[in-house]
């Protein structure tokens, strides 16, 4: 979700000429393909929010089943639970941090860069706000726009800063999470249950207005009850580094944090695994440790898996061919990240939903993980017929525009 143009913007008086969006040129291909495959870990933790059973483990999974639903759960709090948040955080920094060198290299000033940053969150929060009171109650947008708004201004300072700021948001991501887990752990709702909220309504009106007033707190819980803050910071060192515009450079480094990080990632995911596949019935306070384990191991765990996509690109590379059709499907659906993630939580809600389709009363965690390939797939599809078409996604292009304001409007629609 980031912006594209040649033509240099003015800006307001006092300031350097701002650079137009990034062009399809100036694209790096590894975290285009990281994030086309974030959004199917997104669709798969989103899918199963829907399916309504008697109780829920951990807000996220239904429990019992089948022993191949089981299987399914397990898998998925093994792999995806808590990694995809941070795996969009860090691609997230790596944008923005993208962002700032391209204006700085063109004359702007650290200002001018950082209220571009500032005007990007603030339109992500509007746009957030929408989806989340429409579409989807457990929106992505208005977090990271809302944390863009809150420590943009650190991307624009020198790495001294950006170092510091990295282990003072980690540590306090750390203590936060611990503490939300323990007592959630403890609450009258263990299981999270209240968490679906209007996810499980009947109506959809009812539905709007109870989102209406929901969703400013939900945005402020997501940002702190996760690490996504550093991570995003973390994202933002990457980009300064050069790690994912040439991989191949830095093949040793992602090699290691693929290395180390993905072990990290699985095992701490294990513990909450059984419990979420109702293999094991820990205490209060036990169930509150492992969670916040399986958060610190995911957010070690999402950068691990855009090394991994980093390393996929660097072996493209050397090879010297052109990418494959997976590789490139996968790219234009990155390319779109905003228009896909909306679309496939368009379609999630109209088949699941109880005032829609209602199929999340019918499904279990198989059905569920199939509706979200399903959805996910169909976002491919829509990305890449875009692709071929040379057009950009709507939504990304209408982001585009309002971020860069109307003089660039002419020299989007000539890229397409």
């Amino acid at each position: 979700m980031d912006v594209a143009s040649t033509s240099p913007q003015t800006p307001a008086s006092g300031t350097a000429a701002l650079r137009g969006p990034v062009t399809g040129g100036e694209r790096a291909a590894t975290p285009d393909v990281a994030r086309g495959f974030m959004l199917l870990l997104i669709a798969l933790a989103h899918a199963s929010l829907y399916v309504r059973t008697e109780e829920s483990v951990l807000m996220n999974h239904p429990v019992g089943g089948s022993a191949l639903d089981r299987a399914v759960t397990f898998a998925g709090v093994l792999v995806m639970d808590n990694r995809a948040y941070p795996m969009f955080a860090a691609l997230f920094g790596f944008g923005m941090a993208t962002m700032v060198a391209r204006q700085l290299a063109a004359g702007a000033t650290a200002k001018a860069a950082s209220r571009l940053l500032r005007r990007r969150g603030l339109f992500l929060l509007l746009f957030g706000y929408i989806h989340f009171c429409l579409i989807f109650p457990s929106d992505i947008l208005g977090p990271y726009g809302l944390a863009a708004i809150v420590i943009g201004w650190v991307i624009v300072r020198g790495g001294r800063t950006l170092n510091v700021a990295v282990v003072v948001t980690g540590v306090i991501a750390v203590v936060v999470a611990t503490l939300l887990s323990i007592a959630l752990a403890f609450s009258n709702d263990p299981h999270g249950n209240s968490f679906r909220g209007t996810l499980w309504a009947r109506d959809y009106g009812e539905a709007v207005l109870a989102r209406l007033q929901e969703a400013p707190f939900a945005d402020i819980h997501v940002m702190i009850g996760w690490p996504i803050l550093p991570a995003i910071l973390v994202g933002a060192i990457a980009a300064r580094r050069g790690y994912l515009d040439d991989p191949v450079r830095h093949r040793a480094v992602l090699r290691r944090v693929a290395l180390v990080g993905l072990p990290i990632s699985v095992a701490g995911a294990i513990p909450i695994a059984l419990v979420a596949a109702d293999l094991w019935h820990p205490s209060g306070l036990v169930t509150g440790l492992i969670t916040t384990v399986d958060i610190v191991t995911g957010f070690i765990g999402g950068l691990a898996y855009v090394a991994v996509f980093g390393l996929i690109s660097a072996r493209r590379k050397e090879r010297g061919g052109e990418a494959g059709p997976v590789f490139r499907a996968i790219s234009a659906v990155g390319r779109r990240s905003l228009t896909c993630y909306v679309l496939q939580t368009s379609l999630l809600t109209v088949f699941l939903a109880g005032y829609t389709l209602n199929i999340g009363d019918r499904i279990h965690a198989t059905g569920a993980a199939l509706f979200a390939l399903g959805v996910w797939l169909t976002g491919v599809m829509v990305a890449s017929l875009l692709e071929r078409a040379g057009r950009r996604g709507p939504l990304d292009a209408l982001l585009r525009r309002l971020v860069y304001g109307r003089g660039q409007r002419a020299a989007v629609r000539a890229q397409g």
